[in-house]
């Protein structure tokens, strides 16, 4: 389902914070980077969601090469992905019910009432729905970034990228927020998540790659990294943050 070949970026001429980084991605299959600050786990989140432009390489999705040229083509390839950010960026001027419809309405063409009825769907699934004439400032940091899952579902992705999205809450808000991506994860979505939760990212993966200075040091299974690894460096950070 992606397939990332070779990818490389560099910011400034000067900070290569992806180097010679490849993945292949099944689909139904949850994959976490894991790593340092500045390891490049959000720089490969970002290409694939279409954010920044490789320097080299190639990401593919369904087989079919991201055009990173053609912003047209670009913008529609992105619609079956859904990005998580990690503070939010919800649209402070709307209601949490209108966060949810503007992109369905606008990009997918959807009346409304469809939209709405979408919205709706998605705030119950993630226990907002009494949420939805509420501005964002109004809600706590877990019910703000459960109201960005629930607009990424409206999208109808077929892919789910989360970036970092417990790192902006206070500790007793992170727990609401990884119940929603456990429920996805259990219907079988597609998912890359960056996280610094280790055990969160040990129960619910597939598999576990690790990064530093933008290369992908090791990657296996959750037993293989937390439990068989024989790469020093890997077993050196788990042990600190542990």
């Amino acid at each position: 389902m992606i397939d990332i070949i070779d990818l490389n970026k560099t910011f400034n001429n000067k900070v290569e914070a992806v180097k010679d980084f490849s993945l292949k991605v099944e689909k139904g299959e949850v994959i976490s980077l894991i790593g340092p600050s500045g390891s490049g786990k959000s720089t490969v989140l970002r290409c694939i969601a279409g954010l920044e432009t490789p320097d080299k390489g190639k990401i593919l999705i369904n087989g079919q090469a991201i055009n990173f040229r053609n912003e047209k083509l670009a913008r529609k390839q992105r619609t079956i992905m859904g990005f998580v950010f990690q503070h939010f960026n919800l649209f402070s001027n709307m209601t949490v019910l209108k966060n949810l419809t503007v992109a369905p309405v606008n990009v997918q063409g959807k009346s409304e009432q469809e939209a709405e009825e979408l919205a709706m769907k998605y705030l119950k699934r993630v226990g907002l729905e009494d949420k939805a004439d509420e501005f964002p400032s109004k809600l706590s940091g877990g019910q703000q970034q459960r109201v960005a899952i629930a607009r990424a579902l409206c999208m109808n992705p077929e892919i789910m990228l989360f970036d970092e999205p417990t790192s902006a809450l206070d500790p007793e808000m992170i727990k609401e927020v990884l119940n929603v991506i456990r429920d996805l994860v259990e219907d079988g979505m597609t998912m890359i998540i960056v996280s610094h939760e280790m055990n969160f990212a040990r129960e619910v993966s597939d598999r576990i790659a690790f990064l530093e200075n933008g290369k992908m040091l090791e990657i296996g299974t959750p037993d293989y990294i937390f439990n068989q690894t024989e790469n020093q460096r890997v077993k050196d950070f788990l042990d600190k943050v542990l």
